[in-house]
């Protein structure tokens, strides 16, 4: 299981982001069978000190298994962000996921989770998330570009702007159904390209 998980977890280094290109495009990269991968993001407004937090689930399929979203006090991005992945942490351990990967756009932030660097400013959200990993047999981070996170960004910009509702998941909004349906989308070019070869 560790030399699974290794192999895997250094996949995404040797093509530089974990995600594919399609027709000049970045998109979400589904995960290998039997993982979950759950996208983060964080909406932050510095005027007030508020921001909104997302955290996606889904499958190797692209199947929408599960997400949470909620309104946060935070004290930057970067702190907003490392909120994002602790309660991802939190749902992936009361759900008992023994796979999971967590993707970020935030590469500070994923540097210094697998690094295992400190940085004073969320010092603390940084020692709650890697007690949190403790508890998940399989749990690794990666990065990949804003593109390639587009729903977990949907949710966490609608939910910041308070017009997402918590049950958004069985009521989806028309932008978060387009990005579904456009990752769904890559997920079989992928699928017939791969076939091809």
């Amino acid at each position: 299981m560790e030399l699974e998980f290794a192999e895997m977890a250094e996949e995404p280094v040797k093509s530089s982001t974990n995600t594919t290109r399609t027709g000049g495009r970045v998109t979400w990269r589904p995960p290998l069978v039997g993982w979950i991968k759950c996208n983060v993001d964080a909406a932050f407004d510095k005027a007030r000190s508020t921001g909104a937090t997302a955290a996606i689930f889904r499958d190797h399929n692209g199947t929408l298994l599960s997400g949470i979203n909620s309104s946060i006090v935070a004290t930057s991005p970067l702190a907003a962000e490392a909120l994002a992945v602790r309660a991802a942490l939190i749902l992936s351990r009361n759900f008992q996921m023994q796979k999971v990967i967590i993707e970020s756009d935030n590469q500070m932030l994923i540097q210094a989770l697998k690094s295992h660097t400190t940085i004073a400013e969320i010092q603390v959200i940084l020692q709650d998330i890697l007690h949190l990993v403790g508890g998940i047999p399989n749990c690794g981070f990666t990065w990949v570009p804003r593109e390639a996170n587009s729903l977990a960004h949907e949710v966490a910009k609608l939910t910041g702007h308070g017009t997402l509702r918590q049950n958004w998941i069985m009521h989806r909004p028309l932008s978060i159904r387009n990005i579904l349906r456009g990752d769904q989308l890559a997920i079989s070019r992928l699928l017939i390209s791969s076939g091809a070869n």
